[in-house]
C-alpha cells in the first residue's frame, strides 16, 4: 500500500540524515520528479486497460446473459466490474494519476470523505482485496464441482452466489476499514495523515492485516487448485470428452488468473508488512515497481481469458468485430454430434457431474440432459 505520498520525501529524508548536507540536492528533486512522472505514466495506462478491457467482458457477458446461468460466470463478471471499478478509482486517486497538487480538494464535509475514502488509497486497496477474495471464491467453487458435484447445485444456487458474492465485498470493507482513519482533511484544505499505531501494535496489526486481507486467501485459493490439478490428473478420462475439455480450459483459465494476482499482488504486500517493521521506505522505485504490480493486476484478466479458453476468445472477437461473426464459429459449445453430446453427458463410465465446466451449460441443464438420455435408453 501506499500510506505516504510526498514528492521528495525519502529523499529529504536521507539529506537530513546526511552530515555533510542538510538541504536536498537539485539532482534528488530531479530524480524523485522522474520517478512520478513514471508511475503516472504507468498507472494511466493500467487505468485507461482495466476501464476499456474489463468493460468489454461486462458488455460481453450482457450481450451473452445465458452465460450467467452459471456460477462461475457470475464470479468472473463480479471480478471485471471490481477491475473495472479500480481502472476508475486509479484516475480519482491524487497522488496515482494527476498528482497530489494538481487535484482539487472538496472542501467541508466532501472533503473529508474525499481525504479518507479515495486520497488515502482505501478505495483502489479495498477494491484489490475484493479481487483477492472472489478469486477464493471462485476456486473453491470450481473444487466444489469437481470434488462435491452432489452438494455443488445446492451449495451455489444464484441466490447463495449472490449472497457470497455481497459477503465477499462486505467482508473486504470490514478488513479495510482502519485504512479510512488514517487520513483526514487538514486546517488548510489539504488531506494529511493521521498516525493510529506505533510499536508493537503496529507491528502486530500489520500481520494480521498481511494475513487476512492476502497471505489466507491465497492458501485458500492454492490449497483448491493445487487439489484439483491432482483430481484431473488421477482421471485422465476427463480429456477424451467434449465437456471434459471444456471444463479442463475453464480450470486453466481459472487457474492462470489466480496465479497472475499472486505474482501481482505478494510483492506491494509483502513490500508493506517490511514498511511497517520499519524494514524497507515508501515512495522509492522499489516501492513504485511494486503499486504499478499489484494495480496491473487490474487490466491483466480480459487478456488471460481470451489467451485460455477459445469460447471467450470468440465471444470477445464477435463482440468488437460482428463481421467476423461468420470466421469465429460456433461459441455455445453446441455443436457436437450424438455421439459426442452422449459422451459429454454421460462421461463415458465416468460420473457426468465431475466436472462442470461447460461455458454455456450450467449443472442443471447437464443433470436434465442426462435425465433426457437415460429415459430414451
Amino acid at each position: 500500500m501506499l500510506p505516504e505520498n510526498r514528492v521528495i520525501g525519502n529523499y529529504v529524508k536521507m539529506m537530513l540524515n546526511n552530515t555533510t548536507s542538510v538541504f536536498p540536492t537539485v539532482t534528488s528533486y530531479r530524480q524523485a520528479s522522474e520517478q512520478h512522472v513514471a508511475l503516472r505514466t504507468g498507472l494511466g495506462i493500467i487505468s485507461f486497460l482495466s476501464f476499456t478491457g474489463n468493460g468489454s467482458l461486462v458488455l460481453m457477458f450482457f450481450k451473452n446473459r445465458d452465460m450467467l446461468r452459471t456460477p462461475y460466470s457470475m464470479f468472473i463478471l463480479s471480478l471485471a466490474v471490481t477491475d473495472m471499478t479500480t481502472g476508475i478509482g486509479l484516475i480519482l486517486t491524487p497522488a496515482y494519476i494527476i498528482g497530489t497538487y494538481n487535484f482539487p480538494i472538496p472542501s467541508g464535509f466532501a472533503g473529508e470523505l474525499f481525504c479518507r475514502i479515495v486520497a488515502s488509497y482505501f478505495l483502489v486497496f479495498y477494491l484489490g482485496i475484493v479481487s483477492v477474495f472472489t478469486i477464493a471464491c471462485l476456486a473453491l467453487e470450481r473444487w466444489y464441482a469437481v470434488a462435491r458435484p452432489a452438494k455443488y447445485k445446492a451449495s451455489f444456487k444464484k441466490t447463495r452466489v449472490l449472497g457470497i458474492l455481497s459477503s465477499v465485498w462486505l467482508c473486504s470493507f470490514a478488513l479495510n476499514l482502519p485504512q479510512m482513519f488514517e487520513m483526514t482533511l487538514g486546517p488548510n484544505g489539504n488531506c494529511v495523515w493521521i498516525t493510529l499505531t506505533e510499536g508493537r501494535l503496529r507491528r502486530a496489526v500489520a500481520i494480521i492485516e498481511f494475513n487476512g486481507k492476502f497471505f489466507i486467501p491465497l492458501v485458500v485459493t492454492s490449497a483448491a487448485f493445487i487439489n484439483l490439478g491432482l483430481r484431473v490428473r488421477q482421471s485422465p478420462a476427463l480429456f477424451k470428452t467434449n465437456h471434459g475439455r471444456a471444463g479442463i480450459r475453464l480450470l486453466r483459465m481459472c487457474t492462470v488468473t489466480a496465479v497472475v494476482l499472486a505474482i501481482c499482488w505478494f510483492p506491494n504486500q509483502f513490500y508493506y508488512l517490511l514498511f511497517k517493521f520499519d524494514i524497507t521506505l515508501m515512495d522509492n522505485p522499489a516501492h513504485h515497481f511494486t503499486v504499478i504490480m499489484c494495480m496491473g493486476n487490474s487490466c491483466v484478466n480480459p487478456f488471460i481469458y481470451c489467451a485460455t479458453n477459445k469460447s471467450y476468445r470468440k465471444k470477445f472477437i464477435k463482440l468488437l468485430c460482428p463481421c467476423w461473426k461468420r470466421y469465429v464459429g460456433p461459441v455455445d459449445g453446441t455443436s457436437e454430434s450424438p455421439r459426442q453430446l452422449h459422451n459429454s453427458i454421460s462421461g463415458e463410465g465416468l460420473d457426468g457431474d465431475l466436472f462442470e465446466g461447460d461455458i454455456m451449460m450450467d449443472p442443471a441443464e447437464l443433470e436434465q440432459l442426462k435425465r433426457e438420455w437415460n429415459n430414451k435408453n
